[in-house]
């Protein structure tokens, strides 16, 4: 009878874990930032892509969007939160060139930075990371991600300089820190224009949602 009853314990048991734990813990998450409204912008576009891509669900994994404040330090924590929180296996953070008029794939996060003064100058370039290397580089095949978008009409180019604001300070210490944890996410940028309500010659929403969703599957695969 003892021998019986173990028997059953461990179906039981074996069933539970099979077949019973809730889906929620089977779930892949990727997480996608984008950045508030700053300067003379009223509307960020990458803000607008993370709202629209929450929750929905790309190759296999659930997306999870925040919207992260144009701050050096603040950002960074928030991104780090989530990552705590949902363990994804992929980040994309987005980010507003306004200069540029295609997608902009990230390639390098660079060790500087520098703080507008309020008059139109910037400071000097200091380091993120006093004890960082000069250039941290994505694990992510950005060729291939590139190529994808690029099939899909859709303008767009591999970038190897992320800037020296928050965009690239945000880039280069999520990379440091999926190194330094020894995490097997992978972590990607990339840069998008103003949208053609804004701008002329700018990209329509739907456009760098779709870019950014190809990344996603992209890097999936």
């Amino acid at each position: 009878m003892r021998r019986i009853a173990g028997m059953l314990v461990f179906v039981i048991v074996f069933l539970y874990f099979s077949v019973g734990a809730s889906p929620a813990s089977c779930t892949q998450f990727v997480l996608v930032t984008g950045f508030e409204p700053f300067a003379n912008y009223t509307v960020n576009p990458s803000e607008l892509i993370a709202e629209a891509l929450n929750g929905t669900s790309l190759g296999g994994a659930t997306v999870v969007g925040v919207v992260l404040p144009v701050d050096f330090n603040n950002s960074v924590e928030m991104t780090f939160h989530a990552i705590e929180q949902y363990h994804p296996v992929l980040v994309i953070s987005t980010g507003l060139n306004a200069r540029s008029h295609t997608i902009e794939v990230e390639k390098i996060g660079v060790n500087l930075k520098r703080y507008p003064n309020g008059d139109g100058t910037w400071s000097f370039p200091r380091r993120i990371d006093k004890t960082g290397p000069f250039f941290r580089i994505t694990l992510l095949h950005t060729n291939d991600i590139v190529r994808k978008i690029r099939d899909a009409n859709i303008s767009v180019q591999q970038s190897f300089f992320a800037g020296t604001y928050v965009c690239n300070a945000l880039f280069y210490q999520m990379l440091g820190y999926a190194n330094d944890q020894n995490r097997t996410i992978k972590v990607g940028f990339i840069h998008v224009p103003l949208l053609d309500s804004q701008d002329p010659q700018g990209m329509s929403l739907q456009t760098m949602v779709d870019a950014v969703k190809i990344a996603i599957q992209t890097s999936l695969e």
